[in-house]
């Protein structure tokens, strides 16, 4: 079936979770009482991507999700964002300023709050990720930004309700959430420096500026006694954002660029049309294809593998 998954009925009864949050990818637009959709940076990448893949991945008819192949390179980023978040648990300054004089030993400091690397990419990894922190530390003791060092938010959830204005549909309440990887603030504002275990390619620059342009929206949108309880102050706002590929030893922060704003309001629009016209179009290619999760099972490629459902 190439043309795309068509969605019959929309769901009328939700699971005891999403009745309290208040919000589900299992969104019936036409319940005015019912749960608000729910979209997160990785299920509107998702939708992006393959607006089929988020049906296997996201279950908006609630017929049940569709397993999704594990590969090698999810786990070990699944590995490097824990070691990651950890390190900036842990790390102390005063312990540090120890090895000030020494490059090297601070590197080899550094490397130390992470585990043992299980694969050669893994080693590379977090070579790279102590040598980039102890760059930044010698800078920061130089130019007198030590306060700066540390992220004020690390591996932290946000959520919020924003009113997406559509113009076929009017006004359509949704419930964003994510997790931002870590933000800095450099003296003038916050700066989301996200984390990626890939190679870096500068084709990538594009959707990285849409998700970093998601927590934006989800930060501008989020209250501001909730990120007070995060520790962090609503009277500043995101000035910049980057991202971090150390497997590539590939680090990028620029000013936020409205135009990726404008990009992501399309994207969400997009997602919120599939749900009221009730289709979700594959998106075939298969260079493309053969890289997803889901291609092994996937209806475009003519299901070349069973799948499980869970």
């Amino acid at each position: 079936m190439k043309g795309g998954i068509k969605l019959k009925e929309y769901v009328e009864e939700w699971s005891e979770r999403d009745t309290e949050s208040g919000f589900t990818y299992q969104w019936n637009p036409l319940a005015e009482d019912g749960p608000t959709l729910k979209i997160t940076k990785s299920s509107i990448g998702t939708f992006n991507f393959c607006p089929a893949s988020y049906v296997y991945s996201y279950d908006p008819f609630g017929e049940g999700k569709r397993k999704q192949k594990t590969s090698e390179a999810m786990l070990r980023g699944t590995r490097v964002h824990d070691a990651q978040e950890k390190f900036w648990d842990e790390m102390n300054i005063e312990k540090a300023m120890e090895y000030i004089d020494d490059p090297n030993a601070l590197v080899k400091h550094f490397r130390e709050y992470y585990p043992e690397a299980e694969d050669e990419v893994s080693v590379a990894i977090y070579r790279a990720m102590s040598a980039w922190s102890a760059e930044r530390f010698i800078d920061s003791v130089k130019e007198g930004t030590l306060e700066y060092y540390k992220p004020i938010a690390n591996e932290v959830m946000l959520d919020a309700t924003y009113v997406l204005e559509t113009e076929e549909y009017g006004r359509i309440n949704i419930h964003l959430q994510g997790i931002i990887d870590r933000m800095f603030f450099d003296g003038d504002g916050y700066v989301p420096l996200e984390l990626k275990t890939g190679a870096w390619k500068d084709s990538k620059k594009t959707n990285m500026r849409k998700e970093m342009a998601f927590y934006q929206l989800l930060f501008e949108e989020c209250e501001a006694e909730d990120l007070i309880k995060q520790g962090i102050d609503p009277t500043h706002g995101i000035t910049s954002w980057g991202w971090f590929f150390p497997a590539s030893n590939y680090i990028y922060v620029e000013e936020v660029k409205s135009r990726s704003m404008t990009s992501v309001l399309n994207s969400l629009k997009k997602l919120v049309t599939a749900y009221f016209e009730k289709e979700f179009p594959h998106k075939f290619f298969y260079k493309k294809c053969e890289k997803c999760g889901h291609y092994e099972h996937c209806d475009a490629t003519g299901g070349v593998n069973t799948y499980d459902w869970f």
